[in-house]
């Protein structure tokens, strides 16, 4: 009897763990499933939240002037910042691919050329000397180089072209995720008791706190270093603009990649800031010019207080390695999406550590 009751549990047993393998498999295909369904809009949904909450401040002073009127306030900001982001995209990326695409094609047909180097080169301080000299072989001995590297050339235009559409592509995402934001904005509440009832699930009873801290997170990043790189490489294509630079757009772009990576645009607008000097008769637009540059580069100490106020403090390591990360993982896009995403994560985990998650005296979170 003992043997014949063994052997049944163990049936019993075996046939359960089978029934529960089996749902979970099921469960998972189905999880599977349904992410491999909205992956295509994931992107744009996480941008839409990263634009809803850095925009809400914005949206709820607008929805007070038009006396509660949500869904004419969510049109109304939509369309201005589709019109603040499509215009200089617009504007910009013509001029970004044209060029581009242009020395492409002279480098195919080996009609590249770099004209001769200015004497006035020659009588800079400590680097006029050498640069003229660079330069003056460079251009009378240009066609045996652009031979000898054309492949390696011809490369980089094409990372340059496919960058320019990335950055094409990265707008237009953008304003998908400014349309989703808007409907956010008019089903805020409803949103707003989702967060926090996915954030009790999955945190208990303190899980509560979780979304006040994303939306810190989000709030710091996407106005203190989104917000400002965007703000620096418009004043910088104004700027690259007036002056005459060409290929304005893939400065501009360039700078933006740069400010977001918390790097000082001014590497990228060095070289620009030369070659106006060398090629502008004008020395007083080529001072102003230099000026302009310099305060563009060094304007976050001044935008950052103005847009951030007093938010959480995200070490700028935190922000690099979020930027470069998104930047291999999900393109230009990603630049802006892995900053906000790895932001948000540092933020949930430092919090977890100070309530001691990792291994602390029991009942410490709980303490303070």
């Amino acid at each position: 009897m003992n043997d014949t009751g063994a052997r049944g549990v163990d049936l019993d047993l075996l046939r359960k763990g089978t029934e529960l393998a089996v749902r979970l498999i099921l469960v998972g295909l189905l999880v599977y499933w349904c992410y491999a369904i909205i992956r295509p809009f994931l992107m744009a949904a996480v941008l839409g939240v990263v634009l809803a909450v850095a925009l809400y401040p914005l949206y709820a002073k607008l929805e007070k002037m038009l006396s509660g009127r949500k869904k004419l306030a969510a049109v109304i900001l939509v369309v201005a910042c589709l019109a603040a982001l499509l215009v200089p995209v617009v504007f910009l990326s013509e001029s970004l691919v044209d060029g581009v695409r242009g020395v492409s094609a002279r480098v195919r047909e080996g009609t590249i050329a770099i004209p001769p180097a200015p004497e006035r080169v020659a009588e800079w301080p400590v680097i006029g000397k050498p640069l003229y000299e660079a330069w003056t072989a460079a251009s009378t001995n240009l066609a045996g180089a652009a031979e000898r590297l054309q492949p390696q050339i011809l490369k980089a235009a094409m990372g340059l072209v496919s960058i320019a559409k990335q950055g094409v592509g990265a707008a237009l995402l953008a304003a998908v995720g400014l349309v989703i934001a808007g409907f956010f904005w008019v089903r805020r509440d409803t949103m707003v008791a989702v967060a926090y009832a996915v954030a009790r699930r999955v945190g208990g009873p303190r899980g509560e706190a979780i979304v006040p801290l994303a939306r810190d997170a989000i709030s710091t990043v996407a106005k203190g270093v989104v917000g400002v790189a965007a703000i620096q490489a418009v004043l910088a294509a104004a700027g690259l603009v007036v002056a005459g630079v060409p290929g304005a757009g893939l400065w501009a772009l360039l700078v933006l990649v740069f400010a977001v990576a918390q790097l000082p645009p001014i590497i990228v607008l060095a070289p620009a800031i030369l070659y106006v000097v060398a090629t502008n008769d004008s020395k007083l637009t080529a001072v102003l010019f230099g000026i302009w540059c310099f305060g563009v580069s060094f304007s976050d100490a001044l935008l950052k207080p103005l847009l951030m106020g007093r938010g959480s403090k995200i070490p700028v390591a935190v922000i690099l390695i979020g930027a470069i990360g998104g930047l291999i993982l999900h393109g230009l896009i990603g630049l802006f999406i892995g900053a906000v995403v790895f932001s948000i994560g540092y933020e949930l985990i430092s919090d977890w550590v100070r309530q001691g998650g990792l291994g602390g005296p029991a009942g410490t979170g709980s303490a303070r």
